[in-house]
Parts: C-alpha cells; structure tokens; sequence
C-alpha cells in the first residue's frame, strides 16, 4: 500500500513547475521534501490533492492511493481515499468552531470508512459525540493546545504556531493514510517543534505515510524521515537517508542548484 506519484509534471499559468517527479510513499514511512524557495514544493502538494489551478502537462502521469488512481479525483474525493493535506497558510473560518468543525470531518470521514468495510463484512463503529469530545481533547492536550481553543472559530485570531498545531489535530483526528504536512514547521518555537514532530511520529506508527515539506534540518532532527529529497528547480535531484538532511544543513543548496544550471 503507497501514495505513488509517477511522472508528474505540473504547469501553473502556462509556465512549467514540475518535471517528472516519480516518488513512492509506503505506509508507515516519513518523506522530507527540502529545496529552495520557488523550487515546486508547494506546487506538488497542491497538484497530489487536486488543485484545479495546477494542471498536468502529461497524459501518462498518474497519482495512485493504494493502487487506485485518483489523477481525475477532486479534492474531497481525494480526501475520501485517505489522502489529507495541512496548508502552508491555513484559511480562516469566522463562525466554525475548531470542535464543530473536527466533529463533521470526523463523522464524514467514518461514514465513508464504515461503507467500505461493511462492503467487507467488517464492523466499525463509530465514536459516539461524548467519546469524540472526550478523545478529541485528549489529542489537544498532546499538541498543548488549550481546550478552550476548540470553541474559538477556526484560525480566527490564532497566531502562525497554534494554525500549524491545528493542523496537526486534524490529522490526528481524522487519522488519513498518507498525510502531506507543507512548511508545519513555520512559526513554531522550539518546544511547538518537539511537539508537533512527536504527534507526526505518532500518526507514522499508527500506519500513516507522511510527505514533510520543510526548508530547514531543524524539525527533521525530532521527526527522523527514513527519506528525504531535493528538489531543485521542479525536479527531484537527489534522494537518500536522513544524513542528505545533514548536508544540506551543512552546506545550503548552492552545489544542487549549480548542476541544475
């Protein structure tokens, strides 16, 4: 079971960003993407869920949740196949409470997993309201945020760290098969990033497949990726173990990006 991306090339208003990006995420695996600014790794986030605004330049490219291909899915589609995405600059939602809001995704997303596994024969039963509340607290607890928080619309007034965290609580809630977390990194102090990089160890261990987009070592240290990549320019330049990380930490981008000139 993987999150397979093979040949992907993706345009944004007629200018070419990605070229031919092949990667394989398996189940219970951690991916890093780094790569400069402007290099396409936003863009391969948005066009894996489906953003209508990136569009594929090749008919043989292909994006495949455990082995069905959902290249003409649309977002929530997508999501309906395990496929979860947490946002560089997460939106605003005046008048939705973070915990209405977690509850509805929550029933929505066991609606569609208790289908498929009574097409199975398999029961799944889902958490009544008083056991969703009382678990979805004890996640916040995890992720040290205040359980106030989840009676406070979403992202409304919340500083860059606590937008990233709830992000993060989405996922633990809604428990996806392959979760791509873009810059979650972003605002967080040091304490914010040890939490945040346990609750991603946390969903790896539960059988999620995670793509960590980031542009820095420092939250790779705690989440420890089995893979990371470069990307240099809209292609994937260089893949290997957590020590590629040390290099780039080391040294910058500078040599990747003179070999791509």
């Amino acid at each position: 079971m993987s999150l397979l991306i093979k040949n992907l090339s993706v345009s944004l208003g007629g200018k070419l960003i990605l070229q031919d990006i092949n990667l394989e995420i398996k189940r219970g695996e951690i991916h890093a993407l780094m790569g400069p600014n402007g290099s396409g790794k936003s863009t391969l986030a948005q066009a894996v869920m489906g953003n209508s605004e990136f569009r594929l330049q090749n008919s043989g490219a292909r994006i495949i949740i455990d082995k069905k291909d959902v290249k003409n899915l649309k977002p929530d589609e997508r999501a309906k196949k395990g496929l979860f995405l947490a946002f560089q600059n997460p939106v605003a939602i005046p008048g939705v409470s973070v915990a209405n809001l977690l509850k509805i995704a929550y029933r929505l997303n066991n609606e569609q997993r208790t289908k498929k596994k009574n097409q199975e024969k398999i029961y799944n039963p889902a958490l009544s309201v008083w056991e969703f509340n009382e678990s979805l607290v004890e996640k916040a607890k995890k992720l040290d945020i205040p359980q106030d928080f989840l009676r406070r619309s979403l992202n409304e007034e919340f500083s860059g760290g606590e937008k990233k965290k709830l992000e993060i609580l989405q996922a633990l809630v809604l428990e996806p098969k392959y979760a791509i977390f873009d810059e979650i990194d972003t605002g967080l102090d040091i304490d914010a990033l040890k939490i945040v990089a346990k609750a991603i160890i946390e969903l790896r261990k539960m059988g999620c497949g995670i793509l960590l987009i980031t542009h820095y070592q420092r939250i790779l240290k705690f989440a420890k990726p089995n893979f990371v990549h470069i990307l240099i320019r809209g292609k994937i330049v260089e893949s290997d173990g957590y020590r590629l990380a040390e290099k780039v930490e080391r040294s910058g981008y500078k040599k990747w990006i003179q070999k791509s000139s």
